[in-house]
């Protein structure tokens, strides 16, 4: 399994994929700096991250750049038919998915990390400039905590697109599963319904703003586990000719 793991991550090397999980984290950072350069007072520091930037990422940044990630690392399989070469290989198919499905996840992770670290690159750039720099102290063990719960709460929403990515060989299927489950998201949202907590889209919004996220976070984990068990079965029995 560590040796498909490296092979996946080799793959990613120089590819649209791993530029984009590389860059789009930092558009939260740029809207920081942004927000500073403008502000006429000093916010807090607690206020940019959990207010400003992680509402952003999560609910509408984060699953547009999952949905095209997912959409990237797919089509690496579909251009020039390698998944012939790869289903040829003397390895059992669940493990080639599993081992895709762990990198998925791993560089989603890894792509929220980034967008605290732009942020508090962006934040400090902005109040240099406009002479207002945050106030406070970093509230870590309430970003610890939200972030891990996002990261759970997020894995049944990232295995959906990456099912999409892997099991239709057009990048219009997987682009269009993404956007139909942001733009429910953001109706949810202006409706301000509570009868679509369960939803993939909607779980990111829950975590940040219900009194009791863990919960959601626990269906996001423990649904995106189902459904990857799922996905594996469904794509080991798949024809990718």
């Amino acid at each position: 399994m560590i040796a498909m793991l490296h092979v996946e991550i080799r793959k990613l090397n120089g590819s649209l994929a791993l530029l984009l999980a590389i860059l789009a984290p930092a558009l939260p950072g740029f809207l920081a700096a942004l927000s500073l350069i403008s502000t006429d007072r000093a916010p807090q520091w607690g206020s940019i991250f959990t207010g400003f930037v992680l509402p952003i990422w999560s609910f509408f940044l984060l699953p547009m750049v999952v949905a095209a990630f997912t959409t990237l690392v797919g089509q690496i399989e579909y251009r020039a038919r390698g998944w012939d070469h790869l289903l040829a290989l003397p390895i059992a198919r669940w493990r080639l998915f599993l081992a895709k499905a762990i990198v998925v996840l791993a560089v989603s992770a890894m792509m929220t990390m980034l967008v605290l670290l732009f942020t508090w690159v962006g934040a400090l750039i902005g109040g240099a400039i406009s002479g207002y720099t945050p106030l406070g102290t970093l509230p870590w063990a309430k970003l610890g905590r939200t972030v891990s719960l996002l990261l759970a709460g997020t894995t049944m929403l990232i295995v959906i697109q990456l099912w999409a990515a892997l099991r239709f060989a057009s990048f219009v299927m997987p682009l269009v599963v993404g956007i139909g489950g942001t733009l429910v998201a953001m109706a949810v949202a202006m409706t301000r319904t509570d009868q679509a907590g369960w939803f993939p889209w909607v779980l990111p919004l829950k975590i940040l703003t219900a009194p009791d996220p863990a919960h959601y976070a626990m269906l996001g984990g423990i649904g995106g586990l189902i459904l990857l068990i799922v996905m594996i079965g469904d794509l080991s029995r798949h024809d990718f000719r």
